[in-house]
Protein backbone atom coordinates (compact mmCIF):
# COMPACT_ATOMS: atom_id res chain seq x y z
CA UNK A 1 0.00 0.00 0.00
CA UNK A 2 3.02 2.33 0.96
CA UNK A 3 4.58 1.79 -2.58
CA UNK A 4 0.91 2.99 -4.25
CA UNK A 5 1.09 5.71 -2.39
CA UNK A 6 4.21 6.74 -3.03
CA UNK A 7 4.09 5.88 -6.67
CA UNK A 8 1.03 8.18 -7.00
CA UNK A 9 2.61 10.98 -5.06
CA UNK A 10 5.68 10.53 -7.44
CA UNK A 11 3.61 10.79 -10.70
CA UNK A 12 1.26 13.60 -9.69
CA UNK A 13 4.34 15.87 -8.89
CA UNK A 14 5.93 15.10 -11.88
CA UNK A 15 3.00 15.91 -13.80
CA UNK A 16 2.33 18.66 -11.90
CA UNK A 17 5.85 19.79 -12.43
CA UNK A 18 6.47 18.75 -16.33
CA UNK A 19 7.06 21.52 -18.83
CA UNK A 20 3.44 22.30 -21.11
CA UNK A 21 4.07 21.32 -24.91
CA UNK A 22 1.64 23.57 -26.59
CA UNK A 23 3.10 22.74 -29.97
CA UNK A 24 4.81 24.33 -32.65
CA UNK A 25 2.58 26.59 -35.19
CA UNK A 26 2.75 25.79 -39.37
CA UNK A 27 1.93 28.20 -41.98
CA UNK A 28 -1.28 26.10 -42.73
CA UNK A 29 -2.47 27.44 -38.99
CA UNK A 30 -3.31 31.01 -39.91
CA UNK A 31 -5.88 32.39 -37.94
CA UNK A 32 -9.69 32.79 -39.50
CA UNK A 33 -9.65 36.75 -39.32
CA UNK A 34 -6.40 37.00 -41.16
CA UNK A 35 -7.19 34.73 -44.35
CA UNK A 36 -7.55 36.20 -47.46
CA UNK A 37 -6.23 39.47 -46.53
CA UNK A 38 -3.50 40.39 -48.19
CA UNK A 39 -0.38 41.31 -45.66
CA UNK A 40 0.64 44.80 -46.25
CA UNK A 41 1.76 45.60 -42.76
CA UNK A 42 4.88 44.28 -41.36
CA UNK A 43 5.42 43.29 -38.08
CA UNK A 44 8.61 42.39 -36.29
CA UNK A 45 9.71 40.84 -32.94
CA UNK A 46 13.42 41.83 -31.39
CA UNK A 47 14.16 39.07 -30.75
CA UNK A 48 12.42 36.47 -32.28
CA UNK A 49 12.49 33.72 -29.99
CA UNK A 50 13.04 35.12 -26.60
CA UNK A 51 14.35 33.64 -23.03
CA UNK A 52 13.40 34.84 -19.95
CA UNK A 53 15.06 35.90 -16.88
CA UNK A 54 13.96 36.06 -13.19
CA UNK A 55 13.60 39.35 -11.20
CA UNK A 56 12.12 38.49 -7.62
CA UNK A 57 9.61 35.85 -8.39
CA UNK A 58 8.50 36.86 -11.91
CA UNK A 59 9.85 35.85 -15.14
CA UNK A 60 10.32 38.40 -17.88
CA UNK A 61 10.28 37.71 -21.54
CA UNK A 62 11.72 41.03 -22.10
CA UNK A 63 11.15 41.93 -26.22
CA UNK A 64 9.92 44.67 -28.98
CA UNK A 65 7.49 44.72 -31.39
CA UNK A 66 7.76 46.96 -34.50
CA UNK A 67 5.28 47.87 -37.38
CA UNK A 68 5.58 49.29 -40.54
CA UNK A 69 3.77 49.90 -43.94
CA UNK A 70 5.72 50.36 -47.52
CA UNK A 71 3.04 50.96 -49.69
CA UNK A 72 1.02 53.85 -48.36
CA UNK A 73 -0.68 54.90 -44.87
CA UNK A 74 -2.99 52.48 -43.16
CA UNK A 75 -5.29 53.47 -40.50
CA UNK A 76 -5.49 50.28 -38.27
CA UNK A 77 -8.45 49.08 -37.22
CA UNK A 78 -7.84 46.03 -34.80
CA UNK A 79 -4.83 44.81 -33.58
CA UNK A 80 -4.16 41.89 -30.73
CA UNK A 81 -2.86 38.64 -30.06
CA UNK A 82 -2.93 35.13 -30.21
CA UNK A 83 -1.13 32.45 -28.52
CA UNK A 84 -0.87 28.40 -29.86
CA UNK A 85 -2.06 25.35 -27.87
CA UNK A 86 -4.26 22.80 -28.92
CA UNK A 87 -2.83 22.70 -32.64
CA UNK A 88 -4.50 26.22 -33.57
CA UNK A 89 -4.11 29.88 -32.75
CA UNK A 90 -6.34 31.09 -29.93
CA UNK A 91 -7.35 34.81 -29.27
CA UNK A 92 -5.68 36.35 -26.42
CA UNK A 93 -6.77 39.87 -26.57
CA UNK A 94 -8.07 42.54 -28.87
CA UNK A 95 -6.29 45.71 -27.89
CA UNK A 96 -7.95 49.04 -27.49
CA UNK A 97 -7.17 51.02 -30.23
CA UNK A 98 -6.24 54.31 -28.86
CA UNK A 99 -3.51 51.68 -26.66
CA UNK A 100 -1.93 52.00 -30.04
CA UNK A 101 -1.13 55.61 -29.89
CA UNK A 102 0.18 55.34 -26.53
CA UNK A 103 2.04 52.29 -26.84
CA UNK A 104 3.60 52.45 -30.89
CA UNK A 105 3.82 55.94 -30.70
CA UNK A 106 1.19 56.21 -33.72
CA UNK A 107 -1.18 59.49 -34.25
CA UNK A 108 -5.27 58.31 -34.35
CA UNK A 109 -4.24 54.79 -35.06
CA UNK A 110 -2.41 56.10 -38.51
CA UNK A 111 0.50 53.97 -39.74
CA UNK A 112 2.85 56.58 -42.27
CA UNK A 113 3.98 55.28 -45.30
CA UNK A 114 7.61 53.94 -44.22
CA UNK A 115 7.93 54.80 -40.73
CA UNK A 116 8.42 52.58 -37.96
CA UNK A 117 6.56 52.03 -34.85
CA UNK A 118 7.98 50.15 -31.85
CA UNK A 119 6.59 48.92 -28.84
CA UNK A 120 9.82 48.35 -26.71
CA UNK A 121 8.46 47.39 -23.68
CA UNK A 122 6.12 44.30 -25.05
CA UNK A 123 7.13 41.90 -22.42
CA UNK A 124 5.19 38.66 -21.44
CA UNK A 125 5.02 38.58 -17.66
CA UNK A 126 4.25 36.17 -15.60
CA UNK A 127 4.92 33.46 -12.37
CA UNK A 128 5.25 30.43 -14.09
CA UNK A 129 8.52 29.46 -16.43
CA UNK A 130 6.86 28.19 -19.72
CA UNK A 131 7.60 28.21 -23.41
CA UNK A 132 5.03 29.51 -26.50
CA UNK A 133 4.14 30.72 -29.47
CA UNK A 134 2.16 34.06 -29.57
CA UNK A 135 0.97 35.69 -33.03
CA UNK A 136 0.90 39.52 -32.74
CA UNK A 137 -1.20 40.96 -35.82
CA UNK A 138 -2.41 44.02 -36.94
CA UNK A 139 -6.23 44.54 -39.47
CA UNK A 140 -5.95 48.03 -41.13
CA UNK A 141 -7.46 50.28 -43.90
CA UNK A 142 -5.27 51.93 -47.31
CA UNK A 143 -6.40 55.13 -48.18
CA UNK A 144 -8.50 53.20 -51.14
CA UNK A 145 -10.27 51.53 -48.98
CA UNK A 146 -8.54 47.64 -49.15
CA UNK A 147 -8.50 45.81 -45.83
CA UNK A 148 -4.98 44.56 -45.19
CA UNK A 149 -3.31 42.92 -42.33
CA UNK A 150 0.12 42.22 -41.09
CA UNK A 151 1.45 39.90 -38.67
CA UNK A 152 4.37 37.44 -36.90
CA UNK A 153 4.92 35.38 -34.24
CA UNK A 154 7.31 34.79 -31.48
CA UNK A 155 8.40 32.00 -29.75
CA UNK A 156 8.84 32.54 -26.05
CA UNK A 157 11.21 29.83 -24.59
CA UNK A 158 10.99 28.45 -21.19
CA UNK A 159 15.16 28.65 -21.51
CA UNK A 160 15.66 30.67 -18.38
CA UNK A 161 18.79 33.19 -18.70
CA UNK A 162 19.53 35.16 -15.44
CA UNK A 163 18.10 35.31 -12.31
CA UNK A 164 18.22 38.74 -10.31
CA UNK A 165 17.49 39.46 -6.93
Amino acid sequence: MKAIVYLLCLLSTTAITAQADYGTPTDASLPEKLRGLRKAIEVNHFPKENDPIKIENTYYWKHATSVLCRESEITVMEYGAYIYYNDQWNLRQVYPLKDLDKTFGTKKQILNQAEPYTWNKNWRVGESLFGGWALWYFIGKTADGETVCGYETINTTGNLLITKN
